[in-house]
Order: structure tokens, then sequence, then C-alpha cells
């Protein structure tokens, strides 16, 4: 990618939040010369406050029918003349055409480490596999989802009891910081400089639908990950009492025992040991019904679980 107009390249914005009211706020706080904005479509709940911001700064805002690559639309765009696209998380696979109606490309922003986990939703899976290691990465946007050559990449250590809100969370801010160095680079040299992506099979990371349901008889740390994995967006679900409870947060403890899987061993005043392959989990928060979260000690209050009940 080059820039002959280095002084202050003029960007258009796409994005859906957090990642990209997160980003929006960030570029316009150093200045960046944000020219169009590009919201979800008109369907998304979450569009007004990327909309309200653009309004706000008096960025102008384009709006396809039913997606960005109609002719129409990616002709409206390129007579706008933008030195490039900024893409922090979108719905939509982009066509060559709209690719290049801006002069430099576009820059996709992804929570990864690419070319592992190319998908929707990268924050699930690496928490479900169990992954040490993750990341960012800043690449150039080409026509499939997530495979375009390499601009800038950022490695950190998944912290003990991660979840998806704050892996979600601290990936968001990591992006931001990483996508206003290289566009810096960027308004001062004129260039972005990028390598190609490792092509080949890699790890997925495709959107999730529906909820999750607690299999006792897996390991006590595949369940333990899966429901921080699940914390806050979905749901990892176990029945009780006939109706489904959802396990929100907990403890585990690794143990070999000949407990049957999903029983509840121990309920004290503050705490609930449910058996698991392996060891045994200790939820803390648990939500019943369509709003009550409780805390354990109010859960236990309220439902009085008893010991040699079994949770399927």
């Amino acid at each position: 990618m080059q820039n002959d107009n280095n002084n202050n390249p003029k960007i258009l914005f796409i994005g859906m939040p957090d990642m990209a009211t997160v980003c929006l706020n960030k570029l316009i706080s150093l200045n960046f010369n944000i020219k169009g904005l590009i919201p979800p479509d008109k369907n998304n709940p979450s569009r007004q406050g990327l909309i309200e911001i653009a309004k706000n700064r008096n960025i102008p805002i384009f709006e396809y029918t039913t997606s960005p690559n109609e002719p129409d639309f990616i002709e409206k765009i390129k007579q706008e003349n933008f030195d490039l696209g900024v893409i922090c998380s979108y719905n939509h696979k982009f066509s060559k055409d709209f690719l290049n109606s801006a002069k430099d490309g576009f820059i996709n922003c992804h929570p990864s480490l690419l070319p592992d986990y190319r998908g929707a939703n990268p924050y699930f899976h690496i928490i479900n596999n169990g992954e040490k290691l993750s990341g960012i990465t800043l690449h150039s946007a080409d026509e499939n989802f997530d495979t375009g050559e390499i601009i800038a990449q950022e490695t950190f250590s998944l912290m003990e009891k991660e979840t998806m809100g704050m892996l979600f969370s601290r990936t968001n801010f990591m992006v931001a910081e990483l996508l206003a160095q290289v566009l810096i680079k960027y308004k001062l040299n004129g260039e972005i400089p990028s390598r190609p992506q490792d092509q080949g099979d890699f790890i997925k990371a495709p959107n999730i639908k529906g909820d999750f349901y607690i299999n006792w008889n897996d390991s006590i740390l595949k369940i333990e990950r899966l429901i921080r994995a699940s914390n806050p967006f979905y749901n990892a679900l176990t029945n009780f009492r006939g109706g489904y409870i959802r396990l929100i947060a907990g403890n585990y403890k690794k143990e070999k025992h000949n407990k049957t899987p999903g029983i509840i061993v121990k309920v004290k005043k503050d705490s609930i040991q449910i058996a698991a392959e392996g060891g045994y989990y200790f939820p803390n928060v648990i939500q019943a019904g369509s709003w009550g979260i409780y805390s354990i000690s109010e859960f236990i209050e309220k439902f009085n679980p008893h010991e040699n009940e079994i949770l399927k």
C-alpha cells in the first residue's frame, strides 16, 4: 500500500461495536482524517451508537440498501476519493470492486494471531481450546475472510481466569492502539508495509449459534473452559430439577474420584461442589430463569440444593 497524499490521508471507517466504537474514538482523539463511516446494517441494534459518534464529529455517513457490494454504492464510495479504508469488525464479505474503492485498499482488524482463528468469533474458541497465547492482527483486506497480507501483529498471554468478555474487551483496546500506530506511520511515510499470510489448514473460529449444554462426563478442565468461554455472551447450561440453569463463573479442583458425573457432592452456606471427570466444579455465579442472576450463597438460600442431587 502506498499513499501519495501523505499529509492527511482521507480515511473511510467501517465497523460494528464494540471494536468499532473503541477504534473510532481512538482515531478521532488523534485527529485522523475520518471522512466517512459505513455503519452496521439498518436492522442491527448496535448501529446507532456509531452513527451518533459520526454525527457529533460531522463525519459523513454512507449507507447501502442490502450489501456494501452494490454497484451503485461502490461507485458512490469511489467518488469520495478515500485514500484508505479501515474495517473494525463487520459481518459482510467485501467484493474486489469494493476493496478497490479506496486508493490504498482496506486494513482489517482481527482479534487473533492469524492465520489461526480466522472467522467470526475467535474469542470463544481461543478460550475453549485452552490456548495459553493469543494476539491481534492487522491485515490487508481481501475477498475472503481474514486471509490478506499481514501488516502488524501483537502477542499476549491469556490470564488463568480469562473469560470471553475479558478477552473481547482488552483486544478491542489493543487493536485500537496498534491501528493508531500503523496509521501514524502511514500518515508520515505514505505506505503500509505488509507480508504474505501463511496459507493452509489452520484453526478456524466459526460463529456461535445457540446455547451450550454442559456434559459432566467431560473433563473438569474442558467444562471450566467452556463456562469461561461462554461468559458473558453465551449460555453454558445444565439441567437442575427439570429446568436449565446457567453457570456463569466459578472455580475448579482437579482430583481423582469415583463420584457420579454431575452429582452435587457437598453443599455449604457459600459453596456447591459438583463432580465431573477428573475433578470438581464450584460455581460462583448462577443464572436461574430469565433475569435471576445469583451469587452462589444467594442461589443456595433461594433454591436449597441438596447433596446427591444430579445435574444433567
